[in-house]
């Protein structure tokens, strides 16, 4: 895997190739693209609970939120599936260890207090007040959107059990075919509650974690999409998108619809970075930046919602555009802070 080693980790999945010379920029396109989805689903719920939403159609919250959360969370943890068989085998035990909670574990716990101490500060004004007594609850299992990642976390600590196969030529490919069927099969057996509230679901996501691996395994070239292929796959993606509650109905299981919307929504971000088009640039640019607007953007959407509020503003439009673009700017903003007076890794970056 060439074109995936020798990396320094970086944004909310793990790092980024270089062939070339070249940053591997459809990456930090795709991460763009997902954490774009992921500030305007929180945006998009928050209004919901704001009460802002009842003047809108029937059926709109769900058909939009729907859609929102059917791949953009899938596709964080394919993404990191891309990087992670390098990194057990090229690291020692305690030094993926000791990346992974640096990466995962420390923004976890410190996310997880501060987004405590800013709903127990906004008291009434929070649409789920936190009182004084839960803000010192467990980060663990994941709390809030933080649950991502702990059950990141668990599952790449988990994959260590596959280091001596990964690291062997001859079994570093059944290896990783056999924990994407151990992915599939899980979808399919009756987890105990415990275990799914324990590992934040991490269960759920290990298919597109291993299908990640898989990706990176055997292409050991960046690939090339054809103009005529990459418009086949922003229809594919269009239709299966617009088909997913339909298909939920028809009895499609989830998974098979989010592998596709997933694969799809990378195969796009190549083509569109290859394409070196605007779009694909500002969405690396905010891929770059991934990890800092997931940890502190609902921090950041929620003021401002709350603050439209307190004017008199309730249309859901003006919300919308405001909260999500606050959710993408202010957190590039305090890491550029951190990167200029002290240090990005002090708030997890």
């Amino acid at each position: 895997m060439p074109w995936l080693r020798r990396l320094p980790d970086g944004g909310l999945v793990g790092g980024n190739a270089v062939t070339g010379g070249q940053r591997l920029t459809w990456v930090d396109t795709a991460k763009g693209l997902a954490i774009i989805l992921v500030v305007i689903g929180h945006a998009w719920r928050g209004a919901q609970d704001a009460g802002l939403m009842a003047a809108s159609p029937p059926g709109l919250f769900a058909a939009v939120d729907t859609r929102i959360y059917a791949f953009h969370m899938p596709l964080f943890f394919l993404l990191s599936g891309l990087f992670l068989v390098s990194a057990v085998t090229r690291l020692s035990v305690a030094e993926f260890v000791g990346s992974r909670v640096l990466r995962l574990f420390y923004p976890l716990v410190l996310w997880t207090y501060i987004f405590a101490v800013t709903k127990v500060l906004a008291g009434n004004l929070a649409n789920t007040p936190l009182a004084l007594g839960e803000v010192f609850a467990s980060p663990i299992p994941g709390r809030w959107q933080f649950w991502f990642l702990w059950a990141l976390f668990v599952l790449q600590i988990g994959v260590l059990v596959l280091r001596p196969a990964l690291r062997a030529e001859q079994w570093r490919r059944p290896a990783i075919w056999g924990l994407l069927l151990l992915g599939v099969v899980l979808q399919t057996l009756p987890l105990s509650s415990e275990v799914q509230v324990w590992t934040s679901n991490a269960t759920r996501y290990l298919p597109y974690l291993a299908l990640g691996m898989v990706l990176a395994e055997f292409h050991a070239a960046p690939v090339r999409i054809a103009r005529g292929y990459g418009l086949i796959l922003v229809a594919v993606f269009a239709v299966v998108l617009a088909a997913v509650p339909d298909l939920a109905r028809f009895g499609v299981p989830s998974l098979v619809s989010a592998s596709i919307l997933v694969l799809s929504s990378a195969g796009i971000a190549v083509w569109m970075a290859e394409r070196q088009t605007a779009l694909a640039a500002r969405l690396a640019d905010l891929g770059r930046y991934s990890m800092i607007i997931f940890l502190s953007h609902t921090i950041f959407s929620a003021a401002m919602r709350e603050g439209l509020i307190a004017l008199g503003f309730g249309n859901l439009v003006v919300h919308m555009v405001l909260s999500t673009s606050v959710g993408l700017v202010l957190p590039i903003g305090l890491q550029r802070l951190f990167e200029r007076f002290a240090s990005p890794r002090l708030i997890g970056v």
